[in-house]
């Protein structure tokens, strides 16, 4: 069974001082802060050659370890600040006004105003900060190095500045048992727009060691050496469970073809709006499951940047897979998120959604779209039918636009402007059918009318569940067990939450055998846009968007 090597630090006052990269506060502390202190304490407890025989091979065996998880309390910028004042190495001029009856200049210090981070805990607990390795069950070399680390820890008493006094110490967890470590949960990612902390790699021991050296050799008979900064060591991205990977995006307006903006009149408006709900006269085939005007821009959007990514020359493979979204199960299905999405943005008022006149395309973590954004800015939309001209000419906008604030914001509260399509059946048993039964004989009681309710709302709930944490909302965002702790909410309907959306039957989509709902949620923490859920949620489904008030 995988079990973990559980470094804990706990914080024996509610605050830390501790900085990182360029004097900012640092919460939680990184994985090379607790190496350091690992290394001070074992120095401590071991001296000299007894540090090298007993405590190097553990410590480097530690700084080869993969990046740990973290579980830490949650740390806040401190809104005020107070005010220390420190010698400014100018002991001799205070000497001098003593000698001259001055004994006032021993209040002339620097002053230095610090804004600790605040640690947010129980009256009765100590902030905790605990460092979770993966180790195998094989793991022969970590039981050898077991008891020299846990010495080790148990003796860390500063971390941070020296007035943030720890209690440190190491003990081997199951996977059961780092599940119910209380605190935020950071994993390691490899998103770039994530928290940078610094973690110790083969060869910060002797880095460390070898700064000592230099300190303790600063100064001599004739000059100063300084002491130059610890490089060994690497960073890595650490992203909190109620911060789902943010997406890259490009923002895009919908203008009116070359053409016609040549023969525009003064005043006219140059944007070329979409219906979201019905399907224009290009692409109507007269059939009962056209789809939707939303679906169609995002088509369009997306034959454009394939068309573009075959004149760069992108191979068929990262064109199907990466722009189209095309996979190896039956049909085409994708079987990857590694996919651009597609989301027309309908304009909201104050008073309505309007029409579309925007669309986001929206990357994987850690993507790159600065390329795309040079390809497909003037690019005219052409539609796939034989013979069509183009229809529309995308724009590069901006993201500070106030039409698109409101889908790429922080915020706790989300409503749809397009329907979420579920990923499955809500009434796989056919209750519904049942509900609305008018045989007597068949008739169901009151009560068991409400089981069969409670019974498909479950199951609706499940489906709307799964479709978030597919599209990585996590469950310290959104769970059954937050909503039913009341520390989250989720509704649907068939009438939209927005004032001017349609009725979620009316979209007409790709699956329709899958039913599909307007849906708010009320997640514990703020989630940042853009966000959409579902099954059409690469093609302009399940958009949601932040509620004005």
């Amino acid at each position: 069974m995988p079990t973990h090597f559980c470094i804990t630090i706990r914080f024996l006052q509610p605050f830390s001082h501790g900085r990182g990269d360029g004097g900012e506060p640092e919460w939680p502390p990184s994985p090379l802060r607790v190496f350091q202190a690992l290394v001070a304490a074992s120095a401590a407890y071991w001296r000299d050659h007894q540090l090298a025989e007993y405590a190097g091979p553990a410590l480097e065996w530690l700084a080869k370890q993969p990046a740990p998880v973290l579980v830490a309390s949650a740390g806040v910028a401190s809104s005020a600040k107070y005010r220390t004042f420190v010698p400014d190495n100018t002991g001799d001029l205070a000497a001098g006004a003593w000698s001259r009856g001055d004994s006032t200049r021993i209040v002339k210090r620097t002053e230095k105003d610090v804004r600790p981070t605040r640690l947010v805990v129980k009256d009765d607990e100590f902030a905790a900060v605990h460092y979770l390795y993966p180790i195998a069950n094989a793991e022969t070399e970590f039981a050898k190095h077991k008891e020299t680390l846990q010495t080790a820890a148990r003796s860390i008493t500063h971390l941070g500045w020296g007035v943030d006094m720890v209690a440190g110490n190491a003990c081997e967890v199951s996977e059961e048992e780092a599940a119910k470590l209380v605190g935020e949960r950071w994993q390691p990612t490899q998103d770039g727009s994530a928290t940078r902390l610094r973690v110790p790699r083969p060869g910060t021991l002797n880095a460390l060691m070898e700064k000592h050296q230099s300190f303790l050799q600063r100064l001599s008979t004739d000059s100063f050496k300084p002491v130059p900064p610890l490089t060994a060591f690497d960073t890595v991205g650490y992203r909190r469970g109620t911060e789902p990977a943010s997406r890259p995006f490009v923002v895009f307006e919908l203008h009116k073809t070359v053409a016609k903006l040549a023969d525009l009149p003064p005043g006219k408006s140059r944007f070329r709006p979409f219906d979201p709900v019905q399907t224009p006269d290009f692409a109507r085939t007269g059939g009962a499951n056209d789809p939707c005007g939303a679906i169609v821009v995002a088509g369009l959007v997306r034959h454009a940047t394939a068309t573009a990514a075959r004149e760069q020359q992108w191979s068929e493979d990262r064109i199907a897979s990466f722009v189209l979204g095309h996979g190896d199960q039956k049909g085409g299905q994708a079987t990857t998120d590694n996919r651009l999405m597609y989301l027309p943005l309908p304009s909201i008022t104050p008073l309505k959604v309007e029409s579309i006149r925007r669309v986001l395309i929206v990357g994987p973590p850690g993507e790159n779209l600065d390329r795309l954004r040079q390809l497909l800015n003037g690019r005219e939309l052409v539609p796939q039918n034989e013979g069509a001209g183009p229809v529309a000419m995308l724009v590069v906008g901006s993201r500070a636009d106030k039409v698109v604030d409101p889908y790429v914001r922080s915020a706790h509260v989300w409503s749809t402007v397009t329907p979420v399509v579920l990923p499955g059946f809500d009434d796989p048993d056919g209750i519904r059918r049942r509900l609305s039964e008018r045989d007597p004989a068949r008739v169901l009681t009151g009560d068991e009318k409400r089981r069969q309710l409670a019974a498909l709302n479950r199951r609706t709930c499940d489906l709307l569940l799964r479709a978030f944490a597919h599209a990585g909302i996590g469950p310290e965002l959104l769970s059954a067990e937050k909503l039913d702790r009341g520390e989250a909410e989720l509704e649907w309907r068939d009438v939209g939450f927005h004032t001017g959306v349609d009725l979620a039957r009316r979209y007409s989509v790709n699956t329709p055998r899958y039913p599909r709902y307007h849906v708010r949620v009320r997640f514990s923490h703020p989630v940042s846009g853009p966000l959409a859920i579902g099954a059409g949620r690469y093609r302009g489904m399940g958009v949601f968007a932040v509620e004005f008030g």
